[in-house]
């Protein structure tokens, strides 16, 4: 219970930090055509992974080398620019204290915690590998699944398939279900299941997080396999975000 309350004042924490995804105003892809944006100074355009500005800190031309995946952050203003590759194309995010989201944040909401979504899991079935959609677009990553996590909820049998991470002892799991958009949030959540000592695993729904994308339209969240949406109800973990950032403005979710 410690560990809940602990890692429910670090999620809040998170989501304050005034150069967080809270503090993301816009989201703006590049071409390899300058162009101009409305909370971004300068020019910028990209050639693959090469990215350019022009008027951003100097009237020069300035270059930026990014690897696939990765992400840098400048300085701009009081907040920070972060120029990011994702699926193949480069984004600029910038990322102010004074955003109206931020302002509006008072902490994460959550479900009271309830030992019934703690529960212990087997995994069956082969590795393989799960093409992985995202709110982005067309675009798809893959991700390799060791293979089903197969537990008892509400008296329903629920099989969902977990990912792997950099760590042998945990799984990722994301997950749909029959809360969503009714208490929780309408795209899923995810969270981490952890190895047992009996060969068994742990999965507590109490820890299921939010995406980014819960709070804001400016993410590149991932879409949960159709496999994965459960038809029990699981009021358990974060719950929907009280405001959402979005292109025509702070929208009220609750």
């Amino acid at each position: 219970m410690n560990n809940w309350t602990e890692w429910v004042s670090a999620r809040t924490k998170n989501f304050a930090n005034p150069t967080g995804f809270l503090a993301v105003t816009s989201m703006n892809w590049l071409t390899n055509e300058p162009q101009s944006f409305e909370d971004v100074e300068g020019e910028w355009w990209a050639e693959d992974h090469k990215v350019f500005s022009r008027g951003f800190t100097s009237n020069e031309v300035q270059s930026f080398d990014l690897k696939p995946g990765s992400e840098i952050t400048l300085p701009a203003g009081d907040g920070v620019l972060e120029v990011a590759s994702r699926h193949g194309s480069i984004i600029l995010r910038p990322r102010s204290p004074h955003s109206e989201l931020l302002a509006k944040f008072d902490g994460v909401r959550v479900f009271d915690y309830n030992p019934k979504y703690a529960v212990e899991a087997t995994l069956e079935g082969a590795s393989k590998a799960v093409a992985v959609g995202s709110l982005a677009g067309d675009t798809k990553s893959e991700k390799v699944s060791p293979g089903e996590l197969v537990f008892e909820l509400d008296g329903q049998v629920c099989r969902i398939t977990a990912f792997e991470t950099a760590n042998p002892d945990q799984l990722s799991v994301m997950f749909r279900d029959a809360s969503n958009g009714v208490t929780t949030y309408g795209t899923g959540r995810n969270l981490t299941a952890a190895r047992l000592e009996n060969g068994k695993w742990s999965i507590d729904f109490n820890f299921a997080q939010n995406y980014p994308c819960s709070y804001t339209d400016f993410a590149t969240c991932p879409i949960v396999p159709l496999e994965n949406r459960l038809a029990v109800s699981v009021e358990a973990g974060e719950k929907t975000p009280s405001y959402r950032s979005t292109d025509a403005g702070l929208k009220q979710q609750d």
